[in-house]
This record gives structure tokens, sequence and C-alpha cells, in this order.
């Protein structure tokens, strides 16, 4: 299964992923949820953007 590069380098969610595991999660359910994480950021970061270009 290919891990997208966050889990390496990202301190937060190499927290997340300890503390995931530790509760018996799977890789793949952690990877799941980290790229709903990753989607809501980014919408997030889109609907700022947008509502910054309409004043």
């Amino acid at each position: 299964m290919h891990r997208f590069t966050r889990p390496r380098v990202d301190p937060r969610t190499q927290d997340y992923d300890e503390r995931r595991i530790k509760e018996g999660k799977t890789r793949r359910e952690i990877a799941r949820c980290l790229k709903r994480c990753a989607a809501r950021e980014v919408f997030h970061l889109v609907r700022q953007v947008q509502s910054g270009s309409r004043s």
C-alpha cells in the first residue's frame, strides 16, 4: 500500500500514527483517517482563499 509523505515528516502526524496504533488501528485505517484529515485542511484553506478573493 502506498503511504504518502506526511507520516514520515510531520511530527503531529507521527504522534497521531503512534496513538492510533496503540488503539489497535491497522495501517490502512490510519492512512484513511489521515487522508480525511488532510482533505479537511485543504478544504478549509481553499475556503479561506475563496472568501478572501470575493472582497
